[in-house]
This record gives C-alpha cells, structure tokens and sequence, in this order.
C-alpha cells in the first residue's frame, strides 16, 4: 500500500509551478498572420488575416514609425475590424521610409505586435497603366498625349513612358521609344496605314511598369498622294463616262427602229377620213362638203393611196370661194 504522502506529491508539483501573470494572461491572443504592405499609385495599404476566435469580435490596431525615428504614432486605424487599413500620407516632397506594426484585441486579451520591414512608397509602389491617351494622326506620323498616372507631392514628374509601337498587318513590334515627356511623336511611318501601340509607365527608381491598353490608329495621306487620288478619281469618272457613251451607241444601233418608234410615233390620220378610205363610197364626204358650200368657203381634200395600202398622202388645199368674193365686190 503506497504511502499516503506519495499520493499528495503530484498536487504539491503542480502547485509549485509558476503561475502566469496578468500581462501574460493578456497576451494569449494570436498575433496577426500574412501581415503585408500593399502599394498602387502611391496608395499605401496595409493588409493581414484576421484572427480566428471562437468568442466576440476581434478589433485591430495599426501604428506607424518613421525612420529613423523610434516614436510610434497612430494612424486612424485604433481598434477596427476590417483586416486593411490606409497609410497614406502626404510625404511634403520628402521620400519617407516609414515601419508599420499591427495587432489584436479582444476585451482584455491582446496580441504580439506584428512589424513590417522598412517600406518606402516612392522606390515600392506599383506604377498603374495610362488611361487617356489622345492620339492625333498625320501622314508619316502619330501625335501622342496623355497624363501622368498620379500626381506627386512636390510636383515633379519621376516617370518614364515607353511606347511600343507595330504595323497592325505584321503584329509584330517595330520599335519602342522612352522618354519621360508625357507628348510622344511616332516619325517615320507610311501613310494610311494602321498602327497599333502600347505604353509602359515606369518610375526612375525601378518601380514595376503597367502595361497600357492597346490601341490602333491610321496615318493620314499627304498632300501628294491626295492629288494623286483625286487625279484616280477623276480618270476613272472619265473612263465610266466614255464606256457609257459607247454602250448607249451600240445599244441605239442594235434597237434603232424600236427607238425611233417610241421617241417619233407614226402620224395618224383623222378617224372620218379613216373610215372613207375604207369605203370610198360612203356618203359621209358628201355631206360634209355639202354642209360646207353652204358657207363662204370650203375646203377640199384630195387623197392618194397607192396599190399596196401601206402608205397615203393626204393633201389639204384651202380654196377660196371666188364667187363669193365676187358677190362681195359687188354689193
């Protein structure tokens, strides 16, 4: 039967330990993970996973320290509960190196702060691409303008433009010129050809570059190859001109009789002397010169047809009465 006092010897262990104190209580919360600094256009943001618990809601702290100084400030980021905060500031036109540290809270429960390495926006942020290009087309060349990406704080422009540049046909790329101007002339081009082109916007201190989207433009013709067209234009309304003129000729020699048919119709006679060509010998002549002797004067009609019947000659010879004029000199 074991001793009574080997029995107590565990419980007397465990009390003998250490026990933890109040600010080690505290810092039994997880520190922050993934912690980055993230940086586009010199928008500085600081990111990290949240902190899993199984109990109320996790708040977050972000500090901020400039180099070389050891003074730890705030930056509107004091216990909030999104996993991103903003850290940017205006530098003045200084290039600041800055450290950024973040931790957990959770009522009494803090983390380990969590510490970026240095960071230095100027040097590490991500140049974003162009977004208004205005190109003007000319005939050997393309006129470029466009604006800067963001403005820095003293005014002064670190940026470097590279233009690449390619006929459309060839996809291929033809040549890239840099320059830190924000207005770009493409020389040397063919006229009224398509071009397709694409900018890298670099910084001076190595910043990564973002590729522009592309965009294709025409060159313009010149004053010669204008004339030059103009003169096509006018020699081919000439030839279309001549080719109508020779098929109108050909077509009037070909269909000559219908034409003439249709511009000139044949002359027709008078409905009653139609009818007294079919029968001579109906008494509606007579009537009618009968009709007309009763006047001062008459006219006579002579006809003539010839054996055939395919053509007429009808004559008109106005007459007039003698005898009336006589009676008139008379009286």
């Amino acid at each position: 039967m074991p001793h009574p006092a080997a029995a107590l010897l565990p419980c007397l262990l465990l009390l003998s330990l250490p026990q933890p104190s109040a600010a080690e209580y505290l810092s039994q919360l997880p520190a922050p993970q993934n912690v980055t600094l993230y940086s586009y256009n010199l928008q500085n943001f600081l990111r990290w996973a949240p902190v899993e618990t199984h109990s109320g809601s996790v708040l977050y702290t972000v500090q901020r320290k400039i180099c070389p100084s050891s003074q730890w400030e705030e930056v509107n980021c004091t216990n909030i509960t999104k996993t991103e905060c903003s850290v940017t500031y205006s530098s003045n036109g200084h290039q600041w190196t800055f450290v950024l540290r973040v931790r957990a809270q959770l009522g009494q429960m803090q983390s380990d702060w969590v510490e970026t390495g240095e960071f230095e926006p100027h040097k590490s942020t991500t140049v974003g691409p162009l977004k208004e290009i205005n190109v003007t087309s000319a005939p050997n060349s393309l006129i470029l303008a466009f604006r800067q990406p963001f403005e820095e704080d003293n005014g002064i422009s670190y940026f470097t433009y590279c233009v690449r540049y390619w006929e459309k046909l060839t996809e291929n790329q033809h040549e890239v010129k840099c320059t830190t101007n924000t207005h770009v002339v493409l020389q040397n081009l063919k006229q009224l050809t398509w071009y397709c082109l694409q900018i890298e916007t670099s910084r001076f201190e190595g910043n990564a570059g973002s590729l522009s989207e592309i965009h294709c433009y025409r060159t313009t013709a010149g004053a010669a190859a204008r004339a030059g067209f103009l003169f096509l234009i006018f020699f081919g309304v000439i030839v279309v001109v001549m080719i109508l003129i020779v098929v109108c000729y050909l077509f009037i020699q070909k269909f000559h009789k219908a034409v003439k048919y249709w511009s000139q119709p044949p002359f027709k006679l008078p409905l009653h002397i139609e009818e007294y060509l079919k029968d001579p010998e109906m008494p509606a002549l007579d009537e009618w010169q009968n009709n007309h002797d009763e006047d001062n004067h008459w006219d006579s009609v002579s006809v003539v047809s010839s054996a055939e019947g395919s053509h007429a000659l009808v004559r008109n010879n106005l007459h007039t009465n003698v005898h009336s004029d006589n009676r008139a000199m008379e009286s």
